[in-house]
């Protein structure tokens, strides 16, 4: 067994004694990454290690390394892992994720997106989320990692994709060590970062963790002051200062920060102030953070950093960190960020755990008798009447049964513009989402190469004439008749030259709006025949395709009316009437929905003018291709009591087998 093997094997038996604890994995992780980033380590060597940690840490289905060819600027899969999902399932994501792998790598941000069922798991119910996260550092390894996680994974929330986002930092450690250790103190940090919170896990009261947190982080990132406040109502208590026993409210100190860390409450947004911030961002942070800015100046700190703990949506505290010596770097901002989220749910369940499930029960029984017993006692009567009259209504009245579903607008049809011969792209005056008119030019090809072939090729043909004149003169047959074949076979190929120059500009056929086919890029760059180039679709008439629940599409038939409003302009809605229903289902956004269509006109008028906006009167065709919104579908009148619970009750039929 081999050194590395043995390695691997420790590897493999601190991962399995660590199980039973939430933290252990993740330093086991971390601990492993550490290796993998020794200077020997190989490219392919640190992708796997970072691949298989990834895997790891979110119990992936499927996770893979993209990495982007410096000279052809595409990207391609360099390792992937496949620990829950067959090789077909496996190629069934890998167009999606590739696409997502492109937009990481391009905009250098972390993105979602929903995805199918694999293609050897189809219909089971499952719902699956990708997740692309850039993997920064040294060209050879930067790029983009992927993984496809159910979406009902624990990896799914703030703390989760901090942590994944910590190990696709590693990707800056590894070049680092390579190019001499800038990454050096930010590791550090961040080990020190896991023994800050490896300690305040000891407590449960929340205001002893509090108070661990606060002097650690305080020591560990060597900050001049750290305060922590819980949040109640979206009022700030400042609960802990770091190497302060107790906390007096009436304190001047106390309030500058409580004051600093409202602001972050009332904005939703960490607060940041830099006394050396650049001119350019010096009064932004005035406007934006005054607080932080007061902050710092009374207690003589260069930066202040106000971060909100988060547990889902619920603000849990703010944490507050106060900078005198220590530069606040964006390597420091990180760390501190990363800290939070994974400090937000373990305070959030110490705050829950010391309340005590009886105090629970009795601050919700005493709302409930100060409702029913209190000062809107009186009120109880109008309430009985209110009562009366709802159930009357829901015994006898009716009311419109519609239909609601998402819908999305698709082109009536696509037309595909392609390479016509071996060339290279010269110009590409559109882009996706320009509109173009019949004639206009969308693509030019390289001219210059055609001609100088034709040229060559007439002058040949001409050569074969006077050979042919020659020959006959002289009363060489055989030879006239090789030159005659020549000069035909020449004529071919000039007319064949003769189509492809007029081929080079390529024109659209129909009106419409470019969907597909960004070439920007690809000036000067070499194309085959029959490549694809660019897809056009027309605007004149669109297809609506409205996704329909199952147990909705038995009450939707050919010809009912409806009207379906966009995300781009909701305040306009728009007549449809369904034309047909897909006979099965599809999946879609991780669901299982049959799609009605319906054919929905683009008009050229002023119809859909904005009443608020008269400068919109003249917008007119205003619909494309990919829009989004909602549906309704009118289906008669029914029930109110039917119409509001009919899926409760349909979902009761299914559970209980009525």
């Amino acid at each position: 067994m081999g050194e590395r093997d043995v390695r691997e094997a420790e590897h493999a038996a601190k991962r399995g004694a660590s199980e039973s604890e939430t933290h252990l994995p993740v330093l086991a992780l971390i601990e492993t990454l550490e290796q993998a980033c020794a200077a020997g380590t190989s490219t392919e060597g640190f992708r796997q290690e970072l691949l298989r940690s990834f895997v790891a840490m979110s119990e992936a289905a499927y996770g893979a390394y993209w990495c982007v060819d410096g000279q052809t600027r595409t990207i391609a899969v360099v390792c992937e892992l496949m620990p829950r999902v067959s090789q077909a399932g496996a190629q069934s994501w890998r167009a999606p994720l590739g696409e997502l792998a492109q937009g990481v790598v391009s905009q250098s941000i972390i993105r979602y997106r929903a995805v199918s069922e694999p293609a050897d798991r189809l219909l089971t119910g499952q719902t699956y989320m990708a997740l692309g996260f850039p993997v920064r550092g040294e060209p050879s390894i930067s790029g983009c990692i992927t993984v496809v996680v159910r979406q009902d994974n624990p990896i799914l929330s703030d703390a989760g994709v901090a942590l994944l986002r910590l190990l696709a930092e590693f990707g800056f450690l590894y070049s680092s060590t390579r190019a001499a250790g800038r990454f050096e103190g930010f590791y550090k940090a961040l080990s020190g970062v896991w023994d800050v919170l490896g300690e305040a896990l000891a407590f449960t009261n929340p205001v002893e963790m509090a108070q661990v947190l606060a002097n650690r982080s305080r020591m560990v990132l060597k900050a001049s002051r750290v305060s922590m406040g819980f949040v109640k109502r979206e009022k700030v208590t400042v609960k802990v200062i770091s190497g302060e026993d107790i906390v007096d409210p009436r304190s001047n100190v106390v309030k500058l920060i409580q004051a600093a860390q409202t602001e972050v409450v009332v904005s939703g947004e960490p607060g940041l102030y830099r006394a050396d911030a650049p001119d350019s961002q010096a009064a932004e942070q005035l406007t934006r953070n005054p607080q932080q800015e007061r902050l710092a100046r009374e207690g003589g700190s260069s930066a202040v950093y106000s971060v909100p703990l988060r547990k889902e949506k619920d603000l849990v505290a703010v944490w507050t960190f106060e900078f005198t010596e220590t530069p606040l770097t964006e390597d420091l901002r990180q760390v501190i960020d990363v800290m939070a989220g994974q400090a937000s749910p373990i305070l959030e369940l110490a705050r829950q755990n010391d309340m005590g499930p009886l105090a629970r029960t009795g601050r919700s029984a005493a709302k409930a008798a100060k409702w029913l017993f209190g000062k809107e006692h009186p009120w109880r009567k109008v309430a009985m009447a209110a009562a009366i009259g709802l159930a009357a209504v829901a015994v006898f009245g009716k009311i419109d049964f519609n239909v609601t579903a998402s819908c999305r607008l698709e082109p009536s049809f696509k037309r595909i513009y392609a390479a016509p011969f071996n060339t290279t792209i010269k110009a590409a005056p559109v882009r996706p989402g320009d509109t173009v008119s019949a004639g206009q030019t969308v693509v030019q090809l390289d001219r210059e190469e055609v001609e100088l072939q034709l040229r060559e090729a007439q002058s040949k043909r001409t050569s074969a004439e006077k050979e042919k004149s020659t020959y006959l003169a002289q009363q060489k047959i055989p030879q006239w008749a090789e030159a005659e074949a020549r000069h035909e076979a020449l004529g071919a190929e000039i007319e064949l030259l003769q189509r492809h120059l007029a081929k080079t500009t390529i024109k659209a056929l129909d009106a419409g709006i470019v969907i597909s086919g960004d070439l920007r890029q690809d000036i000067d760059r070499q194309v085959r025949m029959g490549e694809q180039l660019m897809e056009i679709a027309p605007l004149s008439e669109l297809v609506l395709e409205v996704e329909l629940d199952q147990g909705d599409v038995s009450y939707i038939q050919p010809g009912q009316s409806g009207r379906f409003t966009t995300k781009a302009r909701p305040s306009v809605s728009t007549d449809f009437a369904v034309t047909k229903i897909h006979p099965t289902p599809e999946a879609r956004s991780g669901a299982s929905v049959y799609v009605a269509e319906a054919t929905v006109a683009n008009p050229a008028d002023a119809a859909y003018a904005n009443a608020d906006d008269p400068s919109s009167a003249n917008a007119a065709g205003w619909l494309r291709p990919g829009m989004e919104g909602a549906a309704k579908i009118k289906v008669d009148r029914r029930n109110v009591t039917w119409v509001l619970t009919r899926k409760l009750i349909n979902w009761l039929r299914l559970r209980l087998w009525w």
